[in-house]
């Protein structure tokens, strides 16, 4: 969240992802309140791991 680089492919990828897990969620039956946190979740857990992939700088 600091100003890193990022590409179009991985920006596709990760609507294409959190595309089928909105897809999931509603096949499910999951509510949309529930489906916003599980996506916040996935969200910071993501940027959690890229950060402690890359170090802290």
């Amino acid at each position: 969240l600091s100003g890193g680089q990022g590409s179009l492919v991985g920006t596709l990828f990760g609507a294409l992802i959190i595309g089928v897990i909105n897809n999931g969620l509603d096949l499910l039956g999951v509510s949309s309140y529930y489906q916003q946190v599980i996506k916040g979740a996935i969200i910071v857990g993501a940027v959690w791991l890229d950060s402690l992939r890359k170090g802290k700088d």
